[in-house]
């Protein structure tokens, strides 16, 4: 939909303009065109029920681009920012997960929701850049902290962020959570998207052990009478 709406904004822009040319309104620079392309893109996206952050993302895409085209960079500058993405947003396509780094908003929540149990075990599912793990295994060194993730730069910082913190009870696995079982924590944390979500708690709740806490940042499981947090 995104896509679309860019799709929309540039023949609407271009076409305006030439429109506005051939009536003897004189030509508009291709930035001007850019930039009201930009605006017709963003109104299309909040139209259409996109999420409020693509709407500066849609804004900028078309000067951004034409920008790029302008200066004439190199093929290979292009090539390698979409390797970057492609390292950040490995399993986008297939799993609908793009990056969401939670924040120490939650973070602090969290630590609340920890059990006082010594020796319990967190699994953050989709751990990113290991942010939330180093902040929570800080707090708690009485508990096992386990991350999961299988974009591949991500992990790499996460990986780095972890040895330089130097906490003993932080671990890091590259992989696909499917093939992880939920059942080995007593906490399990996940910030995916709502794609995933009702195959996850399924998942969570053929796995998990009663009295684990299955905790879901901000999108729902999907399925009736079940909220984004559960006891399972």
């Amino acid at each position: 939909m995104a896509l679309a709406a860019q799709v929309v904004a540039c023949a609407l822009s271009f076409g305006l303009a030439a429109v506005l040319k051939r009536a003897g309104f004189g030509g508009f620079g291709l930035p001007v065109i850019l930039g009201v392309e930009g605006v017709i893109a963003a109104i299309l996206s909040l139209r259409w029920g996109l999420a409020r952050w693509w709407i500066p993302l849609q804004l900028v895409l078309p000067l951004t681009a034409g920008t790029a085209l302008m200066l004439d960079l190199p093929s290979w500058v292009f090539l390698a920012a979409f390797a970057a993405l492609a390292l950040v947003f490995w399993n986008a396509s297939s799993d609908r997960v793009p990056l969401y780094l939670t924040n120490r908003t939650t973070w602090r929540a969290l630590v609340d929701l920890l059990p006082e149990k010594p020796g319990a075990r967190f699994l953050d599912v989709g751990s990113g850049i290991g942010g939330t793990m180093l902040f929570l295994a800080a707090r708690r060194p009485d508990m096992t902290f386990t991350g999961i993730e299988s974009a591949p730069l991500p992990f790499a910082l996460a990986w780095l962020r972890l040895k330089l913190a130097g906490l003993p009870n932080v671990r890091l696995h590259y992989g696909d959570f499917w093939n992880h079982d939920l059942g080995t924590a007593e906490v399990v944390y996940c910030f995916l998207s709502p794609e995933p979500m009702p195959k996850l708690f399924d998942k969570a709740t053929r796995e998990m052990r009663p009295g684990s806490l299955f905790i879901s940042n901000s999108f729902a499981v999907n399925r009736p009478g079940i909220a984004g947090g559960c006891l399972v």
